[in-house]
Order: structure tokens, then sequence, then C-alpha cells
């Protein structure tokens, strides 16, 4: 093993990025370069580069990059392949002397503002772990959902473990006192349970999702010198997800933990179905169908029901009745999931996903509380327009649904409550059709024409001065088939900037002001104070 190196500066970098390759000709040249295009300092940067035992050129490519380096740059050359891929991550992970780390393969490429946005972001929260956005044309759905800026019901660890890359900057104390390395002995996946035991150990998360921060290449397989990811291995087999999953029982019992381990049974379900669909072999697809019964008798709980997809939920519990011919039709069909009808029976809520009521009697092996979708329908509310009309009246106009619910058999009412007290009261709306709702959220199959609303704001009404004051929180309530769902109301950036200024009712009393919240949602201000009101 040769080690070259560009001399560090007086000062520990703050981000040391890691780049452990084999054969990664022509990629790494413009990893490389994104790297030099970083607007953060180059004296807060350090770039590590482990080479195993590359045949094509990479060790050269990263020397001749390193002689023209701004930043500090390692090159460690390995003359004999590691046992496992890891064995380079580690390498270069005990070799960095930055506050952070960050690993990138030798396909990818970094935003030009990545490292500087990241580090901020550390930086400004205390960060353990940092997640900035990301860019595949293959990230599915679910892993889309992980760069979300507001963490939703399932808290910041849950959020981040969507995407199991570990392309997110990781605090290095952190991974030196809980030790957290990559796990040589796995076949594949190591990089997920590193993920996993980041993340179950950091105190803080945060999220960079304006920005595109690593564009993510072709991920190469173990062959190529790549970190085998679940995709990589022939079975799709559980080692790593069993692994990942003992680290988060380990974390103990706790809501966090319950969350973290519904997003791993949820990654590792898509993998199996995955696997059913697939041109693999019978007995491996056989051996898929296996893996979700033994998944579900050994890590399912309520918990993991509720927050775990229905469909995917539907296939698991066909699984678990060895029903192989029914999983594999599930599994050929999960993509048109979406289209499934909805069967509103009573108060409860159905989707007609393939098999509902196929077999009748006692003896249905797959009973209606499958396919119950009651308890997880969500309503979905935004504000489309603001506007003011005259100096003591706002014109406010959205939309509110409950999903897979036709809107034509909802009812819509927007409510106005306190914040943090008692208090509320419903405002008037009439209708406003919304048919690009059906075409844009309807997936063929639901129609929202409906779901619009409007309403005027007049602030000379006397009932107005009679509000206590405070920050008061717009809801939308929509309610079918006697059951209510309600939502806040979501106001995008740029709607209603008419309202930025202050509204008085009709007899300068009372200053009421209508604003978007920090969290990107439509509140007002109540005071009885002129020179009051600023938003909370």
């Amino acid at each position: 093993m040769r080690t070259e190196t560009v001399p560090r500066g007086p000062h520990p970098a703050d981000v040391s990025v890691l780049l452990p390759v084999r054969d990664a000709m022509p990629e790494l040249s413009r990893c490389l370069k994104s790297l030099a295009r970083q607007t953060l300092a180059p004296e807060r940067l350090e770039i590590i580069v482990v080479d195993d035992a590359s045949t094509d050129g990479t060790a050269d490519v990263a020397d001749s990059f390193a002689a023209g380096a701004a930043c500090p740059v390692v090159v460690v050359r390995r003359e004999a392949p590691a046992s496992a891929p890891v064995v380079a991550h580690n390498q270069a992970l005990t070799r960095a002397t930055g506050r952070y780390v960050l690993f990138l393969a030798g396909e990818d490429r970094l935003g030009d503002e990545a490292l500087e946005r990241m580090l901020t972001a550390a930086d400004r929260d205390s960060s353990d772990v940092v997640v900035g956005k990301v860019a595949n044309a293959g990230l599915r759905g679910f892993e889309k959902q992980a760069f979300k800026a507001k963490p939703g019901e399932e808290g910041p660890r849950a959020q981040a473990l969507r995407h199991l890359g570990v392309t997110k900057l990781f605090r290095r104390e952190l991974l030196s006192d809980h030790k957290i390395r990559f796990d040589a002995s796995l076949c594949s996946g190591a990089d997920i349970v590193f993920v996993t035991q980041a993340l179950a150990a950091a105190a803080q998360v945060s999220f960079v999702s304006d920005y595109v921060c690593c564009h993510l290449g072709q991920p190469r397989g173990p062959e190529d010198g790549g970190v085998p990811r679940a995709s990589d291995c022939a079975e799709r087999s559980l080692p790593f997800f069993r692994a990942a999953a003992a680290v988060v029982q380990r974390a103990g019992a706790s809501v966090e933990a319950d969350r973290m381990l519904s997003v791993l049974v949820g990654h590792h379900i898509d993998e199996m179905l995955a696997v059913v669909d697939s041109d693999a072999s019978y007995c491996q697809r056989q051996c898929a169908v296996l893996e979700l019964q033994r998944m579900r008798q050994d890590y399912w709980s309520n918990g993991v029901g509720r927050r775990v997809g229905l469909y995917p939920g539907l296939c698991s519990f066909a699984a678990d009745r060895g029903l192989f011919d029914e999983v594999t039709y599930l599994a050929v069909n999960r993509r048109f999931s979406r289209r499934a009808r909805t069967l509103v029976e009573g108060s409860r809520v159905y989707r007609a996903f393939p098999f509902f009521r196929a077999h009748r009697g006692p003896g249905n092996p797959l009973p209606d509380h499958v396919f119950d979708a009651t308890d997880r329908l969500r309503a979905r509310a935004e504000l489309l327009q603001a506007v003011l009309s005259g100096p003591t009246k706002a014109v406010l106009s959205g939309f509110g649904y409950i999903g897979s619910l036709d809107s034509s058999k909802c009812t819509v009412t927007l409510h106005l409550r306190r914040r943090g007290g008692e208090g509320a009261f419903v405002l008037p709306v009439g209708p406003s059709p919304t048919p690009f709702l059906t075409r844009e959220r309807g997936d063929g199959v639901h129609d929202y024409d409906d779901a619009g609303w409007r309403t005027v704001l007049d602030f000379e009404r006397a009932d107005w001065s009679r509000k206590k004051s405070g920050p008061w929180d717009f809801w939308v309530v929509v309610a079918a088939a006697g059951m209510a769902k309600e939502a806040r109301l979501k106001a995008p950036a740029g709607v209603g900037k008419a309202l930025d200024s202050g509204l008085f009712t009709g007899d300068g009393s009372t200053r009421v002001r209508i604003y978007r919240t920090p969290g990107g949602y439509l509140a007002c201000e109540i005071s009885t104070d002129p020179h009051d009101g600023e938003p909370r």
C-alpha cells in the first residue's frame, strides 16, 4: 500500500470527502471536477481517495488531480483488492480529519454549492447528520420523501432513512464515539446498516431540500469496486435488513424507533416484491415470499402496520398466509395500485385491490380489514389565491379533499383556530371548481372537481374585534361517509404576498394580519395593539 499526500493546512478541515473507488474511470474525472468547483473555501475541505487496486488508471487520475488541487488531497493506493469493497470505505474514514465526513462514489457528482450548504445547515442546527437532496432517475417515490424540508409525523430520522445512500454529511465524532463502521462481513447492504446506525445515534438531523446536492450515477456492483446494494445481490437476501432492524431495536422501544423500523420494513417489502416480479428463478421468487412471511412474523406490529402502505401490508399479509400465487399477482401489478377503486360502506372505506372479496365466507384468506383504508385516509388542503378586496377585506380560495375519495361525496369547511388555546370559529365558504386537481392527482380514477372553496374575510364585522389576541391557524375540515378529516391549510411560497401588509377591522381598534408561517401554513395574528401583530 502506498500513500501520496498534498500537505494539510495548520487547522483540521471542516469536511472530509471520502472517495473509495475501484476502476472508476471515466466517471471519476467528472466527480473530481465537481469537487474542484465547490464554493466552500479550499482550506475547509480535504479529499481522501482510496484506490482499491484499480487496473484502469484510476489512481493516476487521482494523483494528477491532487497535484493541482487547492485543498489537501490524500491518495491511498492499495496494491491488492480488499476482501470486501467496504474495507476501502473504513480505510478512508480512518484517515479523515474533518469535523464532518461525506462519502461519494466515483460515479457521483456534487452540486457546486453542496458542501457549503450542507455545512451551513450542520453548523446552524448543531447536526449529527445532514441529508442533502439527491437526483437520480431511478429514485422511487418513497425515497424522494427523504428530502422534504420539514419532516412530517414520521420524524427526521425515519424521513432520512427513506433514502439509504451514504451521500450524507456525518459528524465524524458521532461515528467515532459510537464505533460506527462498515460491516465487511455483509454480502450486501453494508451502507444501509451504516446509515441506520448513524441515524439511530444522531441527536439532530437536518435537511437541505432546496438544492440538488448530489447527482447520483449508475451504481456499480461489487465486481466494479462499488458498495453492493440490496439490488446487487442475486437473492436480494436479508442479512443487511436484519442487521439494520437489529440496530433500531437496540435503540430501545420508542415512537421514533418504531418509525424507523417501519421505513426499513417498507424498503424490505419493496425489495422482496421486486424479486417476485422479476426474471429470477422460481426458487428465488419463492424464497422472497417466504422472507416476506418471516418479516411479517418477526417485525410486524400495529405501529408498523399503520405506517407501512396499505398495498405493501396486503402483500405481506398474503405472504404470511402462504398465498404464493396471490403475492406474485400483487407484485406484478403493484404499479397500478393507485388506480384501485374506493368503496364506501357506512363509515368504512375500502380499496378494491386485487382479491378484494374474491373469497366469501369465514375461511376467506384475505378478509376485509386488510383492504380497510379508513384510518389511513388523509385530508389535503392548500391555498390557491389570496388577494385584498378593499381596505378591510381579503378573498381566499383554495381546495380541500380526502385522498382517494371523490370530492362530490365530501363537504368542505374552513376553520380558524386559536393556536395553543381555546377558541375556534367556522368561516363561510362557497364552491369553486377544481378540475385541474382531477387531472393532476386523480390517477385516472378519482374525481376532485368539486374540492375548491372560496371565502371573503370581512374585517368590518364586529365579531373580529371580539376575538382573543394572538396567533390563529387556518384549518380545512373535509367530511364524508360519516367521518371527518382535517388538515392545516398549506400556503405555497409566493401565494398571499398581497396580504403582507396589516389589515384592520372597521373601527381601527383591532389589527388582523394574515401571513405564511415558516412551516408553510396560513395563519393570522389578531391584536388590539395597532403596533403589534407581527407573525409568530
